[in-house]
């Protein structure tokens, strides 16, 4: 079989088998305006990336801890590339405006024999998220990339060897959000055991043999954000940190703990792999000494002078989203406060409101409210960056009342550059497709992400899915945590209803 797996840290991977290398998910500078970190650091690992002569790349989204465009320009353009084809093209645009012209677009499950005893399949996050995971066979032995890819559990591979897949956090809430300690801490407790909820599925689910723990956490490294490296009290654990709790859930799947540099080396599947340590390891970090030798990078972010914002920008800015998402804003509103500095302004969204900006103070109290600098917000003005990327930054800080996350309003900021996304949105909300379980007629799939109900978890009145755990009243779909969706469902037989309730 001749395999070997050389894990470069957080999501990335250089697969070699035989004579063929692929390179994935390759990440080694600062993401989401020069917040994000690899953890621990892989720099020492940089030249040989260079000069590697892989013969395919595989990126799996557009996430810049994997989309790492100053460490792509760098490599060599003739590469092919393994493309997740999106509906939105975007990541095709991304590589071809760096210079890449030999993509392979693949959809979803779709497979290509890349060399002599390697088939490689994609896997794709079908929700409007657009994400992916990859499936590289080498005779009989199976190593499953899913990095942060929720694909519906019910189109997952099976009989796999190794399994890559997060652990950690990769999201702003709840930790960017305005809460007090201790509600904050109960909903980093929920958010952590959601997270290893989810892998424990996946682990089941897939049959793994083999577990590496990736993708995550990245660590902070600018001195204003070093609190997020609390391992405690935020959804950044380290594995050491949650590996007890995954050995007791998953007893029959060995974790392959691996350092940025290791590799692993398979001979025949049904042996155990040769786990042979880099010479360069680093096993843990001192931050401080970290973020020393990483000043340049995310001094970066602060070199720029800051520029005022004008009201008028503001208007055209949110004009134009929604333009673009006419079809995702029917009967649609929403009041935000925006506060960059010491300026704050009232955003208008929806058919009704006239004024989409107007400066000043305002008399009342928003929905969401969104509070950052300006080189923050001049940086989504002006089209350098998105919400997203911003928001995954934690360089903005939330508050909401109520507390109740809004897909749509969400749905607009993080995905109303690519309408196609939201138009999707929409579709996920109104499909028509029906499942029977549990004495329930209910939608197949979730309306907030599109996962398959058919492995949601039915008990005490409340449907719940498996994939981001919103939780619906079955009597009357009511989303009850997670949202505001709600969901169709309808009780057919109450005696089976009630017999699932007591199993």
């Amino acid at each position: 079989m001749d395999t070997i797996i050389r894990y470069l840290g957080h999501a990335g991977f250089i697969v070699i088998h035989r004579h063929t290398t692929i390179l994935v998910d390759p990440w080694f500078f600062p993401a989401f305006l020069k917040s994000w970190f690899p953890y621990p650091d892989n720099r020492f690992l940089l030249d040989a990336v260079y000069g590697l002569k892989a013969d395919y790349l595989y990126v799996s989204h557009l996430h810049q801890d994997h989309f790492d465009r100053r460490l792509l320009e760098r490599l060599d353009k003739s590469i092919k590339i393994l493309a997740p084809n999106y509906r939105s093209r975007s990541l095709a645009r991304k590589f071809r405006g760096l210079g890449f012209e030999n993509l392979i677009p693949l959809d979803h499950k779709q497979s290509i024999e890349v060399a002599p005893g390697l088939t490689a399949t994609m896997y794709l996050d079908t929700s409007h998220k657009e994400d992916s995971g990859l499936l590289l066979e080498t005779d009989g032995f199976r190593f499953l990339d899913l990095n942060d890819c929720n694909t519906r559990i019910s189109e997952l591979p099976t009989d796999i060897d190794v399994l890559a897949a997060q652990y950690s956090g990769a999201m702003w809430y709840p930790n960017c959000y305005d809460y007090p300690p201790d509600v904050m801490l109960q909903k980093v407790e929920a958010v952590r055991r959601d997270l290893m909820d989810t892998l424990v599925r996946k682990a089941r689910i897939t049959k793994a043999r083999y577990y590496i723990p990736s993708a995550g956490p990245a660590c902070f490294l600018d001195p204003v954000l070093m609190h997020y490296n609390d391992r405690d009290r935020t959804i950044f654990p380290i594995w050491e940190n949650v590996s007890d709790e995954f050995a007791v859930a998953c007893p029959e799947v060995e974790a392959l703990r691996l350092q940025p540099g290791d590799r692993l080396l398979f001979d025949k599947p049904e042996q155990e792999p040769v786990h042979e340590l880099s010479a360069d390891r680093r096993v843990s970090e001192d931050l401080d000494d970290y973020s020393r030798r990483r000043k340049d990078d995310w001094g970066e972010f602060y070199r720029e002078a800051e520029r005022p914002i004008a009201p008028e920008e503001l208007e055209a800015y949110f004009a134009r989203l929604q333009r673009r998402n006419k079809h995702f804003l029917a009967d649609f509103s929403k009041d935000v406060r925006l506060v960059a500095g010491s300026n704050a302004w009232r955003v208008q969204l929806g058919q009704l409101a006239e004024h989409f900006v107007i400066e000043g103070e305002e008399p009342y109290d928003p929905e969401y409210s969104f509070f950052m600098s300006p080189r923050v917000l001049r940086q989504i003005i002006d089209g350098r960056e998105g919400w997203e990327e911003a928001l995954l930054s934690m360089r903005v800080v939330l508050k909401r009342e109520p507390d109740i996350f809004d897909s749509r309003f969400m749905g607009l900021l993080r995905y109303g550059n690519e309408p196609v996304q939201t138009l999707q949105m929409l579709r996920e909300t109104y499909n028509t497709e029906t499942i029977e379980r549990d004495g329930l007629r209910m939608q197949r799939f979730c309306p907030h992400a599109g996962e398959d109900l058919t492995y949601a978890i039915v008990c005490d009145g409340v449907i719940e899915c498996p994939r981001h755990h919103w939780k619906w009243n079955l009597w009357t779909g009511e989303c009850i945590d997670g949202g505001t969706l709600p969901l169709r469902v309808e009780v057919i037989d109450p005696n089976l209803l009630r017999q699932s309730r007591h199993d």
